[in-house]
């Protein structure tokens, strides 16, 4: 009996994903203050006033931020899991950092290297 435990218990281990967690919003709004301390969330003139619209992304995101990062404006979105978030980066040809998408980088070389160096993101455009 003690022969069969340890190999189930192995079995069971090898099935668990192994991926890194999610990111947070607190954890990439910490991430983005390291690269930028003037980081910058933009808040709508209304409360009836939407910045970033998730219906826009498909899968559709949890929410979605505008932020100014080295005074230039992207879109952060969150996602509930890694899996929507490469598939919407990758159809928007965004950027992806685990549960996270940047959109509006592209062609912002500033923006490219800070979501590279700083949230360790990855370009999901197929054509390179």
């Amino acid at each position: 009996m003690k022969f069969l435990i340890l190999p189930l218990f192995l079995i069971l281990l090898s099935c668990t994903d192994d991926r890194p967690h999610n990111y947070s919003k607190e954890e990439i709004f910490m991430m983005a203050r390291e690269g930028d301390p003037e980081v910058e969330v933009i808040v709508p003139k209304s409360i009836s006033e939407s910045l970033v619209n998730c219906t826009d992304y498909k899968p559709a995101c949890r929410y979605g931020f505008r932020v100014k990062i080295k005074r230039i404006q992207m879109v952060a979105i969150y996602y509930e899991n890694q899996d929507n978030a490469l598939k919407a980066a990758t159809r928007i040809r965004g950027y992806v950092a685990r549960n996270w998408v940047f959109d509006e980088v592209k062609g912002e070389p500033i923006l490219e290297r800070f979501v590279k160096k700083y949230f360790d993101a990855h370009d999901t455009d197929s054509s390179k």
